[in-house]
């Protein structure tokens, strides 16, 4: 049998023991801890809920943006209102008159257009409405009398043109 010998001794022989060496080696073997199966089904667990309820939310998202689009092609888009101020108006005795006005604002026309006027309308509103007696804000029709008087007053105090139509939104004869 042959021996690998050569005159540095053995071909496949283990280099000098160098302590150096052996401690970078020693600190590139240590492997981190494998993980514990409890900790790793946990936190893919709660990847897994996160997703799911991003995904859930963005689902709703979703869900009233087409209702809304849905929405606006059977109807129109929401109309631009400009809300004047609650007046109350005392009808005489113990009577008065509470109301919440808006106005539907033309097209290209800015609320504050009118806003900055509503003082003024509030007061031209009362000095009319406060006049008239009981009986004709009480009766049939005072729905159409009270748009009548409020378009007078928002014309004639904030200028013509400005709005399309007047929604009543509240009126309580106290």
């Amino acid at each position: 049998m042959a021996t690998h010998r050569t005159l540095h001794g053995n071909l496949f022989s283990t280099p000098p023991h160098d302590p150096l060496r052996d401690e970078l080696a020693h600190h590139h073997e240590t492997q981190p801890e494998p993980a514990h199966p409890t900790r790793l089904l946990i936190v893919v667990l709660i990847a897994l809920f996160t997703l799911a309820g991003l995904a859930y939310g963005g689902g709703i998202a979703v869900d009233r943006i087409l209702e809304q689009r849905r929405i606006e092609t059977r109807m129109g888009p929401k109309p631009r209102l400009a809300q004047l101020p609650a007046i109350e108006v005392p009808l005489g005795a113990s009577r008065a008159v509470e109301m919440q006005v808006s106005l539907v604002l033309a097209p290209k026309v800015e609320p504050d257009r009118i806003l900055r006027y509503q003082d003024r309308i509030a007061d031209r509103l009362f000095q009319t409405v406060s006049r008239v007696d009981s009986e004709t804000l009480t009766g049939p029709g005072s729905a159409d009398f009270l748009k009548a008087r409020i378009k007078e007053a928002v014309n004639r105090e904030a200028g013509t043109g400005l709005f399309r139509d007047i929604y009543i939104e509240r009126m309580v004869v106290k």
